[in-house]
């Protein structure tokens, strides 16, 4: 009787503290949802290509934020810049 009794408060312990340590998103997207639709990613995509064609600050910016950590090996981090001409490319008459 007393082993089932231990045994009953260790499941209840056991659930109380697993029920706390459940993950909480930190903060939820202004609409509220978790996540976007496929079509609203799909333009969200479409306006940072945009955006890192034609606005040369938020492509200075992206870069930083991207490759700048990168300072320990510095072929990986001229391979991070690199790849933003090769596969984001500025517009014409841009540069």
């Amino acid at each position: 009787m007393c082993a089932i009794i231990a045994t009953m408060v260790g499941l209840t312990a056991l659930a109380a503290t697993s029920t706390l340590a459940t993950p909480v998103p930190s903060k939820a997207h202004s609409s509220g949802r978790l996540h976007d639709t496929p079509a609203e990613n799909v333009r969200k995509s479409q306006w940072y290509d945009h955006l890192l064609s034609t606005n040369p600050s938020f492509r200075t910016y992206r870069i930083r934020k991207e490759c700048g950590p990168i300072v320990k090996d510095p072929e990986l981090r001229s391979d991070c810049v690199g790849s933003f001409d090769v596969y984001e490319p500025v517009g014409p008459g841009r540069r």
